[in-house]
């Protein structure tokens, strides 16, 4: 699926969730700062019927099971609309290209997958960023499909968005990767091979097994119309070795293989080493469109288009190298902090992308690093605001005579 649109803009998947929309679920009380939060926004979002939300709301506690879930759907309404309205003070042409309603009925990208795949068991928190945790899970038998767990999500979002849409779906790596692998390693520790042939093999077993079962999910979601799915593998360089490299992309075509539908790779943060360690074999995604990847993070914020200025995007000259030519996804914003860059560093940031790469600016795409979900709502706001007018300023200095 590809945007008639010079620099199409896309927000990789998560968007902060408002206190009153997790408060519920923690058995925390509301007070009057969530209920204010919830109009101001609501108002600001333009978002339809917030009354119900805030009849709703007004019990502050004590929810009844059908009161969470309108809860859950009028986040995911706002998360829409802050997709669909960004650049409002930036851009005259506001909202962006590529949509999703910013995961709000999701755990996180882990918790969710592993609490719906058979043979998972919950061992504990682990920190991750930003003061954040996520539950870890050991996979304690073969891996089995229990139900689809993006299908109601997809079809609220289709539903109520207005512009073109896109699933993020966690993919089988991370998974692994974040998983203790138990079941696997324990099976392959009685096998005649040394240590690290053991370790690798019980990954790849391990992956390739998720795999089949996350296919089976996209395959679902393709059946009721989505048309573009990014797979997203924060842990795509976790592993450094060729072999486990060669996975990744082993690990994406297995479950891209035989289904028709525009796939993305969105990955984030690799080792000091950068994406280079990922090149040549991250090329072998067969069913692949178009790679998102973060490089704002390493940016610093003096404006300018020479590679002094740039440093943090020079990973970028790869794909040239390596002539590739479809389409690519361009990390302007780094998601860990509040500090933000001016909308001509962003204009900065994504004209010499596409001077380095030398894409047809159809093929170039603008989003932040990853998802906003450790941001506070106005913070993740004036990102995608950023994002919008940013690639707005940039096609203007394009069509300039």
């Amino acid at each position: 699926m590809r945007l008639s649109k010079t620099f199409p803009t896309q927000e990789i998947g998560s968007l902060p969730k408002f206190s009153w929309r997790t408060k519920p679920f923690r058995q925390m009380e509301l007070d009057d700062s969530d209920l204010i939060s919830a109009k101001v926004w609501g108002d600001k979002l333009k978002v339809p019927r917030t009354g119900e939300l805030l009849k709703i709301l007004s019990k502050r506690a004590g929810f009844t099971e059908t009161e969470k879930a309108s809860i859950v759907d009028f986040s995911l309404l706002y998360a829409i609309r802050m997709n669909e309205t960004a650049g409002d003070d930036l851009a005259e042409h506001r909202g962006l290209d590529l949509v999703w309603s910013g995961e709000q009925a999701r755990t996180e990208m882990y918790e969710t997958p592993v609490s719906n795949i058979e043979g998972f068991e919950f061992i504990g928190k682990v920190r991750s960023f930003d003061n954040k945790y996520w539950r870890m899970a050991s996979i304690r038998s073969p891996p089995a499909y229990k139900s689809n767990y993006h299908i109601d999500e997809l079809l609220f979002t289709q539903k109520h968005a207005k512009r073109k849409i896109k699933v993020p779906v966690t993919d089988a790596i991370t998974i692994m990767a974040w998983s203790d692998n138990h079941h696997y390693t324990s099976k392959w520790a009685r096998e005649k091979a040394s240590p690290l042939r053991r370790s690798f093999n019980a990954r790849r077993e391990f992956t390739l097994d998720l795999a089949k079962i996350i296919r089976k999910v996209v395959r679902e979601l393709i059946a009721k119309g989505v048309e573009e799915v990014q797979i997203d593998i924060p842990a795509a360089s976790q592993y450094q070795s060729r072999e486990d490299i060669k996975l990744v992309a082993e690990s994406f075509n297995e479950t891209t293989k035989g289904l028709s539908a525009t796939f993305s790779v969105h990955s984030c943060f690799p080792p000091s080493l950068g994406y280079g360690i990922l090149f040549p074999e991250l090329l072998e995604m067969k069913n692949c469109e178009r790679f998102s990847f973060e490089y704002g993070n390493r940016d610093g914020y003096r404006r300018g288009l020479s590679d002094e200025a740039r440093q943090g995007f020079a990973d970028l000259k790869l794909f040239k190298e390596y002539g590739y030519a479809k389409g690519l996804g361009v990390g302007v914003l780094h998601i860990h902090t509040d500090r933000l860059p001016s909308v001509d560093v962003v204009r900065d940031r994504i004209l010499y992308s596409a001077k380095v790469t030398e894409l047809d600016p159809g093929d170039l795409y603008v989003n932040p690093d990853c998802g906003l979900r450790t941001r506070r709502p106005e913070v993740a706001q004036r990102m995608l605001d950023l994002v919008v007018g940013g690639a707005e300023k940039a096609r203007g200095e394009l069509s300039a005579p």
